[in-house]
């Protein structure tokens, strides 16, 4: 009988690591094969087995298949090929968690989030045949957390409250960081985002009732994300970023994104990325600090949302500190939360139906749904821009006093934010009324607060395919540069088009001269009017000196074919070839009338 050996002579092998290739992997081994490597080259680039390299060629079309239809940042943790069905539901509920939290930085519920799943599935299986049970399990939401990042799935019974203990020991720390390095209130910004349901005339009206029920209608489509920023001591309001979901629009054709009253964007990666850190928010405070003579340095406050980047912007300049609220205290200590966000939208939602009286009022034969079908994201613009301008000093100031008492120079002016936004939704419904039909006609102050408050709409499965087809919502582009502005072909602005504005402007001040009986108001408004055209005229009278001067010096240069250029006699023909592209002006110092 063979001796049995001792297992302490046995040398002790550590076992191989097994190497498992994630999918993105595999498509950069499918990529290598495609180029003309042979599979144990890419063997010994990937360190694994020439049989796994045979393999991962062998199920190529598989793989590529399973990245296509999963979102990137599971085909960067997933190893195995899953089904389709699967793939394509879980991208689904993906966007639908972002779409349900993002904006309201809050949380879904893990029973609720394993009830859509399977609703969704039972939708892209649809038709098929001998599909495979899938059931939600927990450990499935496990799994399927893990793959796709997701951090805001609450376990079901979790508490969800603000935290007032938090937002406590937040309030010492700032105010000792404050001390510490002597920030004053101009150099103290909060900033915070919110979604703009910018069509929003309330869900009991008639016009939402009946577009809910058109062919094709999408709720997300009719929706923007706006970033807003202001000081504490509320003299300072960083021009609005507005993050749409398109790269451009119809109504925005012939204009520069560069010169209107918000940071104009397309895609959610813009949001607070080193875009608007470095491009918007720097310049604009830098500017307004030095024309205060205080010393460029900022105290910037965020909340923890995860779309502010944090690790990105905490060092992002020297300059500037920024300083993240802990989770779940927003709603105690954030200023822009306080009262600011749900003034300016109450500033909005006016502006959008005082627009809409005045269309229906110029035009009997105009319906409300006509201008509803009408605004545009030109109109959404010009709204936005007019209700943050809106926004009084006071109101932001006194919005700070649960984080930063000592900078509130009003206490009891918190009272006339809260009485400001009750008499603003009281404008809101007096003007619904004067417009009537279903729903304005009967409009209730919870109609409009409705309106206000901060809401996410639920994608249906049919906006989910469509929001998964075009790549909606959630992105992991590396090409940080498609959510830049692009400004389309601008309509060149002439000494010709501004001489004809002057000209109708003049034949406006005759008639309401020669007809208005009382001359005060008619002068009044000459006078008005022409401050606020002050700009144009100062840039007639410019272009109309460089083209004299352009015809001087042709005229002067010598003229190698014997022949002298004749002056044309025609000064507006000149000038008419001159173009204005870009112009930045100072405002008129008479334009403060």
């Amino acid at each position: 009988m063979t001796p049995e050996r001792s297992a302490a002579v046995l040398p002790s092998v550590p076992k191989r690591k097994k190497a498992v290739m994630c999918l993105m992997e595999k498509i950069r081994v499918l990529d290598k094969l495609r180029s003309g490597m042979s599979c144990s080259a890419v063997g010994r680039e990937f360190n694994v087995n020439e049989s796994t390299i045979r393999y991962i060629k062998k199920k190529e079309k598989e793989i590529r298949r399973s990245v296509r239809e999963a979102a990137p940042e599971s085909a960067k943790v997933t190893s195995i090929v899953r089904e389709e069905a699967m793939e394509k539901m879980e991208k689904r509920l993906n966007l639908w968690i972002h779409e349900m939290t993002t904006d309201k930085k809050g949380v879904v519920d893990s029973i609720v989030v394993r009830l859509k799943a399977k609703e969704i599935y039972g939708h892209v299986t649809q038709g098929q045949k001998n599909v495979k049970p899938f059931s939600a399990s927990a450990g499935w939401l496990a799994r399927f957390k893990r793959r796709y990042g997701v951090s805001n799935v609450k376990l079901a019974g979790e508490a969800s409250s603000a935290d007032q203990e938090a937002a406590e020991e937040f309030k010492k720390y700032l105010l000792s960081v404050i001390q510490e390095k002597g920030y004053v209130e101009e150099q103290v910004f909060n900033a915070d985002e919110t979604g703009l349901f910018y069509k929003d005339v309330g869900k009991r009206t008639y016009i939402t009732q009946m577009a809910s029920k058109a062919p094709g209608f999408k709720s997300f489509q009719d929706y923007a994300t706006l970033l807003l920023c202001a000081n504490a001591k509320g003299d300072f309001k960083c021009k609005p970023l507005m993050v749409y979901r398109a790269p451009s629009s119809q109504a925005l054709k012939g204009k520069s994104v560069n010169h209107m009253p918000v940071h104009w964007r397309w895609n959610k990666k813009a949001w607070m990325t080193s875009d608007w850190f470095h491009s918007c928010f720097i310049p604009e405070v830098e500017y307004y600090l030095h024309g205060r003579n205080l010393a460029f340095k900022i105290l910037l406050i965020l909340d923890n949302a995860p779309v502010h980047c944090c690790e990105e912007l905490r060092n992002a300049h020297p300059n500037v500190e920024v300083l993240f609220m802990p989770p779940n205290t927003t709603s105690l200590i954030q200023p822009l939360d306080q009262g600011i966000i749900k003034a300016f939208k109450a500033h909005y939602t006016r502006e959008l139906y005082s627009k809409a009286f005045e269309a229906l009022r110029a035009n009997k034969e105009t319906t409300m749904m006509d201008y509803w079908k009408s605004v545009t994201i030109r109109n959404v613009i010009d709204y936005v821009g007019t209700a943050w301008d809106n926004i009084k000093q006071a109101t932001i100031n006194n919005c700070w006093k649960n984080v930063w008492p000592d900078c509130v120079e009003n206490f009891e002016g918190f009272e006339g934010v809260t009485e400001s936004i009750k008499n603003s939704v009281k404008n809101i419904m007096h003007i619904a009324w004067q417009i009537s039909g279903e729903g304005f006609d009967d409009m209730r102050e919870e109609d409009v607060e409705e309106i206000l408050a901060e809401k996410a709409v639920e994608p249906t499965n049919e906006d989910l395919d469509e929001m998964a087809k075009q790549g909606v919502g959630v992105s992991d582009d590396e090409d940080g540069d498609e959510s830049q502005p692009k400004s389309p072909g601008i309509v060149p602005l002439t000494a010709a088009k501004i001489s004809e504005w002057n000209s109708a402007l003049e034949k406006i001040f005759s008639d309401m001269e020669e007809c208005d009986p009382m001359l005060d108001r008619s002068l009044k408004f000459k006078r008005l009017t022409s401050c606020a055209f002050a700009p144009y005229a100062e840039m007639l009278k410019d272009l109309r000196q460089k083209a004299r001067q352009t015809g001087l010096t042709q005229f002067l240069e010598p003229v190698w074919e014997g022949k002298l250029p004749t002056p044309s006699t025609s000064g507006e023909s000149q000038t008419s070839e001159v173009e204005l592209t870009d112009v930045n002006l100072p405002p008129s110092s008479s334009s403060a009338e």
